[in-house]
C-alpha cells in the first residue's frame, strides 16, 4: 500500500476575508430583494400581511430546497425551465437594472462587500427571481402580465432605493425604510 502525504495549504487572512465576504453577496441581494418583494406586493398587489408572511415562508421553503444538494426537485436548472416555459424574460429584467443599482444592493457602494464580485450580482438576483416567480404563479395565480408588472415594480423599488432625494443627504427608500 502507498502512502499519500498531502501538504496542507494556509490561505491568507486577507484573501480569506474576500472570500467570505464574496459569499455574503448573495445574502445581501437576498435580503434587499426580499424586503422589495414584500414591499411591490404589498403596495402595488394589495396582498395582505398574512399574504406576504406566507409568501415570504413558501420562497424561503423553495430556498432551502434548491440549497440542499440531495434535493434533486429544485434546481438552478429546472427554475430557468420553469421560466424558460412559461416565456418569462428574467435574464432580460436582470440585465435592465444599471450596474450601480446593483452594486448598492449588494452593499458595495457602503463598503461593506468585495469588489470585484459583480459578476456574482447578477446571479444573485436572477436567483432570487427564479425563486419568486413559481411561489406567484402557483399560490397567488399571477399571470405573464401580472408577472411582468411586477419586476417592472421591483426595478421601480430598486431604482428609488439607490437614488437619493433631491436637496436631501438620504435615499428615498432607506434600509429602515423597507424594513
Amino acid at each position: 500500500m502507498h502512502r499519500v502525504n498531502q501538504r496542507e495549504r494556509l490561505i491568507p487572512m486577507n484573501i480569506y476575508r474576500k472570500e467570505i465576504a464574496r459569499a455574503r453577496l448573495g445574502d445581501n441581494i437576498a435580503n434587499h430583494m426580499g424586503f422589495i418583494f414584500a414591499l411591490a406586493l404589498y403596495d402595488k398587489f394589495d396582498l395582505t400581511f398574512k399574504q406576504i408572511t406566507n409568501y415570504y415562508t413558501k420562497t424561503v421553503n423553495k430556498r432551502v430546497a434548491w440549497q440542499d444538494d440531495n434535493n434533486d426537485s429544485v434546481t438552478s436548472q429546472s427554475m430557468m425551465e420553469y421560466c424558460r416555459k412559461r416565456k418569462i424574460d428574467v435574464i432580460g429584467w436582470v440585465k435592465s437594472i444599471p450596474m450601480s443599482q446593483k452594486l448598492y444592493m449588494a452593499d458595495i457602494q457602503k463598503g461593506r462587500a468585495v469588489l470585484g464580485a459583480d459578476r456574482n450580482i447578477e446571479s444573485a438576483l436572477a436567483s432570487t427571481m427564479y425563486l419568486t416567480i413559481p411561489t406567484l404563479k402557483e399560490s397567488y395565480r399571477f399571470s405573464n402580465a401580472k408577472i411582468e408588472e411586477f419586476m417592472k415594480w421591483v426595478a421601480y423599488y430598486i431604482d428609488s432605493y439607490w437614488r437619493k432625494q433631491s436637496k436631501s443627504k438620504e435615499h428615498y427608500l432607506s434600509d429602515a425604510i423597507i424594513r
